[in-house]
């Protein structure tokens, strides 16, 4: 493996972090919209788990594309 090579391997996997991090984002809101719309059918922990899918995309996507950042930057 070249020095090339074994420098892309990191930037590939931050911007992999970043997307999983949106998706998850994008799966809690749809949660969230689901508990929201069926009101009093919705399970116990539907908007927990939406809350939570959130909270897990947001702090995902933050930390890797901080990492990207300041790895962009040296």
């Amino acid at each position: 493996m070249t020095i090339r090579q074994r420098m892309h391997a990191p930037f590939a996997v931050l911007a992999l972090g970043v997307v999983l991090g949106l998706v998850a984002v994008v799966a809690g809101a749809g949660l969230w919209l689901h508990a929201a719309q069926s009101g009093v059918n919705a399970g116990a922990g539907d908007q927990s788990a939406s809350v939570a899918a959130i909270l897990f995309g947001v702090f995902l996507a933050i930390c890797a594309g901080h990492e990207l950042w300041r790895r962009k930057m040296r």
